[in-house]
């Protein structure tokens, strides 16, 4: 299934670098943005399919959470202590530590470790997605009817990742997963900045690089949110 949503999404790149190639009257630094952006999309696209979300129960887990409450928390299908914190996958067949999903399009769960590389992977396709729509709106040749479909295409697809990218943001700004959502469960008080730098490490630099923050790359997300959520802190306090 991973290669159908693989192969749809290299074709829409393909397509739209096909209706730019035939548009005349185009800037040459327009297109080179858009080449900036397609490559940071598959970057972030194939993090979000091979990079692990999470690292194991074993390596992410407290003596804290290996004494207490362990008959409440305790995985069968993993034969394993399962901490707050983490949400057996079905499909990836693991416990996964702040599991947010199970995303189709990378047959990959989203974690605590590419949390931040989906929301990218989001964040640049949707822009990628509509420069290009603007460069072939804004172009000053013959648009055909392949360019006209692709444009529209492009909007399109630009506004619904966008929005979804944007329903993540607020998401984390809560400090909920997707699970927790459609669980009705309610987040935690940590704020914005704080979630953020829950899942985007503190490097601010890195922010829009698709890589594991360094910061939390070890697993240090678990026992930072845990201590964190317990304690109740402001998101000053991190």
């Amino acid at each position: 299934m991973t290669k159908v949503f693989v192969g749809i999404a290299v074709g829409l790149m393909a397509l739209k670098a096909l209706a730019i190639a035939t548009t005349h009257g185009l800037d040459a630094g327009d297109v080179v943005v858009e080449g900036l952006l397609v490559f940071l999309m598959v970057v972030s696209y194939a993090g979000a399919i091979f990079i692990s979300p999470s690292l194991s129960v074993a390596a992410l887990l407290s003596p804290e959470d290996g004494d207490a409450d362990t008959e409440a928390r305790y995985c069968e299908k993993c034969d394993c202590v399962k901490p707050e914190s983490f949400h057996h996958c079905s499909v990836c067949m693991r416990c996964i530590s702040h599991m947010d999903h199970h995303c189709p399009w990378t047959s990959n769960c989203v974690g605590e470790r590419t949390k931040k590389i989906f929301i990218l992977f989001l964040f640049y396709t949707s822009l990628s997605c509509l420069w290009s729509a603007s460069l072939l709106v804004g172009s000053t040749g013959h648009r055909s009817l392949f360019v006209s479909f692709i444009t529209v295409l492009s909007f399109g697809v630009g506004f619904l990742l966008g929005g979804y990218c944007l329903f993540h943001l607020y998401l984390l700004s809560q400090g909920k997963t997707t699970l927790d959502f459609m669980a009705g469960r309610s987040g935690n008080t940590l704020g914005f900045a704080a979630n953020l730098r829950v899942y985007f490490g503190h490097e601010w630099w890195l922010y829009l690089v698709p890589i594991v923050p360094p910061s939390i790359r070890l697993g240090r997300l678990h026992a930072l949110r845990s201590d964190d959520e317990r304690a109740g802190l402001r998101g000053d306090a991190i």
